[in-house]
């Protein structure tokens, strides 16, 4: 049986990071949210449809730092869950078409994740800002909940994601990003 670990923190959280002697802040044009979520049902065991893509949009890109995303799976009282997620947990950004002139927009997809087992769950996405090469510097700027996804042992109908979902989804696919397609 998988353990549960505790974790409590639900809050947008801002950090700063140290780049040599110089303190740098988090860019507050940077803007991140849950851009494709998660089915509200599925089977145990069956990859998302419509898979989870977190998105972000930049104002300016800082050239100076990059960043990747996290993913755990939180139960009804916001324990982290430790085995119960299956599929790539740790993704890099990639850049996407944008439609807003002056502004740049990237993704981070988690296109193959499972729940291995039935109840009902939250997929907590941690974004994480770094200097380029420096994983061990990475600081946490943003913790993101996707809605509820109710996991059962029977099979369930699939969802369709909304236009906006379907947008994002086809601007990864251009951008070279294997994202699933319809079951």
């Amino acid at each position: 049986m998988p353990e549960r670990v505790h974790y409590s923190s639900s809050q947008r959280t801002d950090h700063q990071f140290q780049a040599g002697d110089q303190v740098r802040a988090r860019c507050n044009m940077v803007n991140n949210k849950i851009g494709v979520q998660p089915p509200k049902r599925t089977q145990a065991g069956t990859c998302f449809y419509p898979p989870v893509i977190a998105k972000q949009s930049a104002r300016q890109a800082d050239l100076g730092v990059d960043y990747f995303a996290t993913v755990t799976i939180l139960d009804r009282r916001g324990s982290v869950l430790d085995g119960y997620l299956e599929g790539t947990k740790a993704v890099s950004r990639f850049q996407v078409a944008c439609s807003k002139a002056g502004s740049e927009s990237f993704v981070f997809p988690f296109t193959d994740l499972s729940i291995s087992h039935p109840g009902t769950y939250v997929i907590r996405v941690d974004i994480y800002e770094f200097l380029p090469g420096d994983y061990a510097g990475a600081a946490l700027v943003e913790q993101l909940d996707t809605r509820a996804v109710c996991v059962s042992s029977s099979q369930a109908s699939p969802e369709s994601p909304s236009s906006d979902e379907r947008s994002l989804m086809r601007k990864a696919r251009d951008a070279g990003i294997s994202v699933p397609r319809a079951p």
